[in-house]
Parts: structure tokens; C-alpha cells; sequence
């Protein structure tokens, strides 16, 4: 910039000049060069610096010498973008100058000394220079708020988008949510329908027997034959809530330590047998394996559920493999969802080599009554079974499936008993036998099932006492029984349980048999040593609970 007054900002210049005609003199001069100008006495110096369009501050050394500290201050606290040039008209530029004048000029380096009297080309040429100057800094100065403004203006666009992506987020989650409740709502109804339709079935085939009794003659070929149906049925009616409380995690396990090895041996036959003569069974056993620690009954229907399903799986023949093998978490080969387990576990698997499921398939093969079988053909039940069983014994189940096969693993945790102790515990357990005249204190609250299992137990030999529930129980003298027989549910402030617990501290060494079918919080019984026998139960059932139970320690 050569002309000041080409520049795109006005020049504006003070003037603090307050001796002499100076200020006259050099305001008529830079106003012929386009300045716009004001003069000002000392006082009134900050004032005019206090414009930010000020584009140069010419003053004569008496006054830079008097304003020596508040020039300093002022000058000190320009914004970032600022140098304010300064000219300074000194009669003594020449020499030494003033201690305070030199002191503050060094503290500056946008500053020009011109001696006076000065030509008019010097004091044009540094007027210019110091207007080419000031024009760079209000360039920044405008680049710095135009920067400024983006900034603001990109905070709130990341602002704005933040606010709009946690709405998007609220809305997916309450969208996801409702999803889930829909879901939800419709395995509930597909759950309640396949119990429903089961149990129907069940009931009519109680329904027709019970009447065919009241007609047929005792002892007839049809009174055998209704009273075989109604076993039958109620058997499968036991099955079938055994499953759906295996699924849902609110069976009473009878966890122990299990020889998963020798188990797999004895069931070999069972397990050929519910499978075609086209499917060849193998079973491939690590050597040494772990004890688990879980319930026998369970993990017999979970592999007999599992080998029913292959068979099916493999209408042409094909082969099943049973493999069992140790194995310590976290480890490479586990699944994802194994990540939060850890320890020591015995993985089972089966493996078919039958059509394999679709993915959509696979992701709901343990939903209950869910079956892709036709009508009449399978419960749906099976695989929620396998799925409840591990999960609550505390380890996992998990599907592999593709065009070749389908494998179901489950994992179950190890036993921290060894093997002489279960097998010195299972010789203990095959030689009890049921005493007669045993004295049982039996507590139930439904007067239909307290008539049916008296006389069971009084059949055997029992002496009975019975109680509605366990407030009534305990007024009894429990030196008088030889075992507490209880249900679970029941009215008033205490269950079975809460009713064992108590028994058990006044009397350590009381026997206690409990049944149940359907235990709110079976984690209540861990480590209680208190049995638990599964309704609806045979009298074989009962007597060989009882025996377990009443077998010295």
C-alpha cells in the first residue's frame, strides 16, 4: 500500500502534541494524505487509544516522556492481532534523551523517532509505512474473528448434530425397547399356547380315563388300561414342566459331582436306541476327564432331547458324535459369549451330520415351543431344556450350525470333589433301604395332595403326622419325628425352606425332605444339604428320597 487512502480501512490518527503549533501544523499535513485526525491533550491519550480502529498515535517526547508508565500499561495489553504504531517527534533524537524516555522506547518495537524539526518526505514516508502496517494487523485482526465466527459456528453444528444424534439414539433405543417388549409378548403368547394345547391334551386323556374308571369293572383289561393312561399322562405332564422350569432357570437341581465319562458309557445303549439303525453313535472321551457338578436327571433328558433332534436331523442315516473334554476359561477356542465365565468346566458336545439349521433358525432354536417340525412331531421344548439346564447349573450352551452339521455344546462346571469320594458316596447310597414304622412329620398346605401322599406313606410303613403349614409344624415336638417331610410353597409368613432352615437350627441332625413343583429362588437351597424331591412323584420315588435322606451321615 503506497496511498493510505486506497486502503478498504479508514485511516484514523491522535495527535498528542500540546506545544507550540506542532499539533495544528501536523494535522493539516495527514489530513492532505486522507488521515482523519483528532488532537488530544496528555489526559486524554488513553481515551484514544481506546479505539480499536486507531490506526496511529503521533506524540512529541515531552509527552512520551510524562505518559511513560500508562503508554506501557496500555500499550502492554493490546489484544493479540495489535501493534499500534507509534511516532514520536523528539528535539532531542540526536542525543542521549531522557533515562525514562529511552527506558520505555526499548520496551517497543513498532516505534519511529523522528527529529524535529523533520522534512515533510520523512514524515510522509513514515506515516505511510506505519499506515501499511496497521493495515496487515486489522487484515488479521478480521481474519482471526472471521476464524472466530467459523469456530463458534462449527461448535454449534457439532452442538446441534450431538443433540440430534442423542435424539436419534433415545428414539432407536425406545424403538429397540418396544422391539424387545413385542417380542417379548410374543414368545409369552407362543410360550402360554404350546403349555395350553400340551396340557389340554393331557387333561382329556385324565378326563376320558377317569370316567372309563367309573364305569369299567376293577381289575378289567379297560380299568388297567385307563389307570396306564392316566400314568402315562401324568408323567408327560411332569416332563413338560420340568422343561419349561429348566428353560426359565426355576428348577431345584440336585447338583453333585457327576463321572460325565462313565454316565456317557451307561447311556450309550439309551441313546442308540432313540436314535435310527442308520445313524452310527461314537463317543470320544478325553482321557482324564474333569467331575462336573450337575444334575444327573437333567443332563440325561439334555443329551436324550439332543439325540432325538439330530435323528431327526439326519432322515437318511448319517452319524452322531458325542465328545466330551476339559476345558480352563478364558481360552482361545471358547465362544464369544463364554467371555464372562472363567475356571475350570467339562465341555460336552453333539454333533450330527444331518442338514444344519438357517441362521434365523439357529438364533431362536432355544426359544420354548419353538419347532420347525410339523404338528405332532416335537414339543418345541428340547434345546430350551438344554439351554435352561447349563445356564443355571452355571455354565453355557451354545449352536454351531452350517450346511454339514450341527453341533450343540454345553458347558458345565467342574466338580471340586474327586473321584474316590463319589464313588465311596454312590456305595453308600445303593445299600439304603427304608426303615419301617419311620415317624414323618408331613407338612402340606393342599388337602387333596396331603390325603393322596399320607396314605402313599402309610403304605409304606410311615407313621404320619401332618400339619397345614410351617407355623403349624413347629408346634410340634420335633424329638417325636425321625423326618420332616414339607412342601415348599405355602401360605403364611414361612415356606418349606424357611421352615428347614429353622428346623435345622434348633435340630442339626433332623432329616428333611422337601418337594416342590416349582421353587421360586432355588438358589436358596445351595448349600443347605437339604433334598429336594420333584413333583408329581411315585411312591418308588418317594421311598427312595426318604431312604436317601434317613441314611446315617
Amino acid at each position: 500500500m503506497t496511498d493510505p487512502r486506497k486502503s478498504e480501512w479508514p485511516v484514523r490518527v491522535a495527535i498528542c502534541a500540546p506545544y507550540g503549533h506542532d499539533a495544528p501544523t501536523l494535522a493539516r499535513q495527514l489530513e492532505e494524505w486522507g488521515a482523519g485526525v483528532r488532537t488530544c491533550v496528555p489526559n486524554q491519550v488513553p481515551l484514544a487509544l481506546a479505539d480499536p480502529d486507531l490506526t496511529l498515535l503521533v506524540l512529541t517526547d515531552d509527552v512520551l516522556e510524562a505518559l511513560a508508565a500508562p503508554l506501557a500499561a496500555t500499550l502492554g495489553n493490546q489484544p493479540p492481532w495489535s501493534d499500534l504504531p507509534l511516532l514520536v517527534l523528539s528535539a532531542g533524537a540526536v542525543r542521549a534523551g531522557a533515562a525514562s524516555e529511552w527506558t520505555f522506547l526499548r520496551q517497543f518495537a513498532n516505534l519511529t523517532v523522528l527529529q524535529r524539526p523533520s522534512s515533510a518526505d520523512l514524515l510522509r514516508a513514515s506515516f505511510e509505512s506505519a499506515c501499511r502496517a496497521r493495515a496487515w494487523q486489522f487484515t488479521v485482526r478480521e481474519q482471526m474473528q472471521t476464524l472466530q465466527a467459523a469456530a463458534t459456528l462449527l461448535e454449534q453444528r457439532v452442538l446441534e448434530r450431538t443433540s440430534q444424534l442423542m435424539s436419534e439414539v433415545d428414539t432407536r433405543k425406545r424403538v429397540e425397547s418396544a422391539l424387545n417388549e413385542s417380542r417379548k409378548l410374543e414368545a409369552i403368547g407362543r410360550l402360554t399356547g404350546g403349555v395350553a394345547h400340551d396340557f389340554n391334551n393331557l387333561l382329556q386323556v385324565v378326563q376320558g380315563s377317569a370316567t372309563l374308571l367309573g364305569i369299567a369293572q376293577p381289575g378289567s383289561d379297560g380299568f388297567r388300561r385307563a389307570l396306564g393312561a392316566i400314568e402315562r399322562a401324568t408323567a408327560r405332564g411332569a416332563k413338560l414342566t420340568q422343561h419349561l422350569l429348566a428353560f426359565g432357570r426355576r428348577q431345584a437341581l440336585s447338583t453333585g459331582a457327576l463321572d460325565i465319562a462313565r454316565h456317557l458309557d451307561e447311556m450309550a445303549g439309551l441313546l442308540q436306541q432313540s436314535l435310527r439303525e442308520q445313524i452310527t453313535l461314537s463317543l470320544r472321551v478325553a482321557p482324564g476327564l474333569w467331575l462336573a457338578d450337575a444334575d444327573l436327571t437333567q443332563l440325561e433328558v439334555a443329551l436324550l432331547n439332543l439325540a432325538v433332534n439330530a435323528r431327526d436331523a439326519m432322515p437318511r442315516g448319517g452319524e452322531l458324535v458325542i465328545a466330551a473334554r476339559n476345558l480352563t476359561l478364558p481360552a482361545p477356542e471358547a465362544p464369544a459369549a463364554a467371555a464372562a465365565l472363567s475356571g475350570d468346566f467339562v465341555w460336552l458336545s453333539v454333533a450330527d451330520s444331518g442338514t444344519g439349521m438357517a441362521p434365523d433358525v439357529a438364533r431362536q432354536a432355544f426359544d420354548p415351543f419353538f419347532t420347525t417340525k410339523p404338528v405332532g412331531a416335537g414339543t418345541g421344548l428340547g434345546l430350551s431344556q438344554v439351554y435352561g439346564f447349563t445356564h443355571q447349573s452355571g455354565g453355557l450352551a451354545w449352536i454351531d450350525s452350517s450346511a454339514f452339521g450341527t453341533t450343540v455344546s454345553m458347558l458345565l462346571p467342574r466338580s471340586t470333589q474327586n473321584a474316590a469320594a463319589l464313588e465311596a458316596k454312590e456305595e453308600v447310597s445303593a445299600g439304603a433301604a427304608m426303615p419301617q414304622g419311620t415317624r414323618v412329620l408331613y407338612v402340606e398346605d393342599d388337602g387333596d395332595v396331603a390325603a393322596a401322599t399320607m396314605a402313599l406313606l402309610q403304605d409304606m410303613g410311615c407313621v404320619v403326622t401332618p400339619a397345614r403349614d410351617a407355623c403349624a409344624a413347629l408346634t410340634h415336638d420335633m424329638d417325636g419325628f425321625d423326618l420332616v417331610f414339607s412342601d415348599v410353597i405355602m401360605p403364611g409368613p414361612m415356606d418349606g425352606i424357611d421352615l428347614a432352615r429353622e428346623i435345622r437350627s434348633r435340630h442339626p441332625d433332623m432329616a428333611m425332605l422337601l418337594a416342590s413343583g416349582y421353587v421360586i429362588a432355588p438358589e436358596r437351597l445351595a448349600g443347605q444339604g437339604i433334598s429336594l424331591l420333584a413333583k408329581p412323584y411315585s411312591q418308588e420315588a418317594l421311598r427312595e428320597a426318604l431312604a436317601r435322606v434317613l441314611q446315617p451321615a
